[in-house]
């Protein structure tokens, strides 16, 4: 086996071959250690994702206002929900496209341009109809980011302890939802709901600077052929790694990876070799939205509307529901790279459905207890949901992954146009029982669907996961 000494200070004279090739690329990615570029881009790229996560879910704490502003029905209701995803959905194969032609890190940075412009309008909205526009426009972003950030963040981590790497930094969508929603309870029935959007504007800032300040994904300038390039930006990670560099070893087996690693079209996404995962998939991120955007986004309104909860009550509540999704995403991150992906995800959704279950049995006892089976329902539910953003990106090539993950983020968003008006349809009707007896079904299918569909991927380069797929796929046979 060839081994490449290239130890020494991170300097670009000893980390840049003057050949460089993918496979001697992808070598020197997986030798890295952790490093201060990474903890930049994590930070900079986690702030984008953390205004995601706040930005999508300030509507549940400022709905009961606009309820109140503009005389809204059920059916209205529904639909200001749904318009957001509708916008999200166009995004998430937008801005995945854009990703794979232009780049991940200036995808990345037009869509939280859009997120933080249109958040501002939004405070400025003189009618219902005009937010319902910029709440659509807003989704563009919305469900562009998160995609391609979580391929961004799996591309420049290597395989050891990715899960970890890469969970930890998908925790701040969760604590956005939470800090959303912490901040609407404080906020809102004091200052009003417009505040929430003006602080929803940040994103902003990094549209400005994210593309001047980390580098380029260096597995999607090798796979565009770009070598000098992917070799640039990959210096400017081992720059910054403190001490000399580990010395790159298994260059021909990488070498013999990315040889046998094809280039892929879209149309792939559902041939032969990656149906099952497509399904799967779909199947992980359809549960995730319609409980995001079904049950959660609803809460406060369900609270106070069918247990007669006053609004600071129902809005503390759904801050509590806020804090169980945190908690299950940190859980996540500390046992996916010891138990798997797959492990993880099935409990979690099974879990999920045990704890809705009961919210149906005991609806009509104290809200408190049904808050807190809802609450720790939407935790197991954000345990699965943070594996997702580790999982997919894991399951596809660099040629497709970003596409993938928007493929994935689409059936969220689905999920998130449909699933708002059953809520409001059963909420309207008085019908609790069956709604949590609905949304405890949908993660049982995902669980079912992952265990036998769906190949575990933990402790494998990215560039070796076609290759098991493949073997998956006879092994099914």
């Amino acid at each position: 086996m060839k081994v490449m000494d290239i130890g020494g200070p991170a300097s670009a004279e000893t980390a840049d071959p003057a050949e460089p090739s993918k496979g001697s690329l992808i070598a020197r990615l997986e030798r890295l250690p952790r490093n201060a570029m990474q903890v930049r881009a994590r930070l900079l790229i986690g702030t984008a994702t953390f205004f995601d996560g706040f930005d999508v879910i300030v509507i549940a704490a400022t709905l009961p206002l606009l309820i109140q502003k503009w005389g809204l029905s059920p059916a209205q209701v529904g639909f200001l929900i749904a318009s957001g995803s509708v916008g999200q959905l166009i995004g998430t194969f937008l801005f995945p496209a854009i990703a794979e032609r232009y780049g991940r890190v200036r995808s990345i940075a037009w869509s939280s341009g859009i997120i933080g412009a249109a958040s501002i309008a939004c405070g400025f909205a003189p009618t219902f109809a005009v937010f319902v526009a910029l709440r659509v426009i807003q989704g563009l972003g919305l469900g562009g980011e998160l995609p391609v950030a979580a391929a961004y963040i799996n591309e420049i981590t290597r395989a050891e302890g990715r899960g970890k790497f890469v969970l930890l930094y998908e925790l701040v969508f969760p604590i956005g939802l939470l800090v959303s929603n912490g901040l609407g309870a404080l906020i809102v029935p004091r200052l009003g709901w417009e505040t929430m959007y003006f602080i929803g504007g940040v994103p902003v800032i990094i549209f400005a600077l994210v593309r001047w300040v980390v580098p380029e994904s260096p597995r999607w300038l090798a796979e565009k052929g770009r070598f000098s390039e992917a070799s640039s930006a990959l210096a400017a990670f081992e720059a910054t790694v403190k001490g000399p560099l580990p010395p790159v070893t298994r260059l021909q087996d990488f070498d013999n990876m990315v040889s046998a690693h094809p280039s892929r079209r879209v149309r792939d996404l559902f041939g032969h070799t990656f149906a099952k995962r497509t399904i799967a998939v779909a199947m992980l991120w359809v549960t995730s939205g319609a409980l995001q955007y079904g049950l959660a986004t609803w809460l406060p309104t369900i609270y106070r509307d069918s247990y007669g909860a006053p609004l600071q009550l129902a809005l503390n509540l759904s801050v509590g529901a806020s804090i169980f999704v945190l908690l299950g995403g940190l859980a996540c991150a500390l046992l996916v790279d010891k138990v798997g992906r797959k492990p993880v995800i099935t409990a979690s959704f099974l879990l999920c459905a045990v704890s809705l279950t009961l919210a149906g049995v005991f609806h009509s006892s104290s809200i408190y207890l049904v808050a807190l089976l809802c609450a720790l329902g939407l935790g197991f539910m954000g345990s699965g949901f943070m594996t997702a953003y580790v999982y997919t990106p894991e399951l596809y090539p660099t040629s497709i992954r970003a596409f993938a993950c928007g493929l994935g983020g689409g059936w969220l968003k689905v999920a998130a146009i449909v699933a708002p008006a059953l809520t409001g349809k059963l909420t309207l009707h008085g019908n609790l029982q069956l709604l949590f007896f609905c949304f405890a079904v949908i993660p049982v299918a995902a669980a079912i669907c992952i265990h036998y569909l769906a190949p575990e991927t933990k402790g494998k380069v990215l560039e070796e996961l076609d290759g098991e797929m493949r073997s998956f796929h006879r092994d099914d046979r």
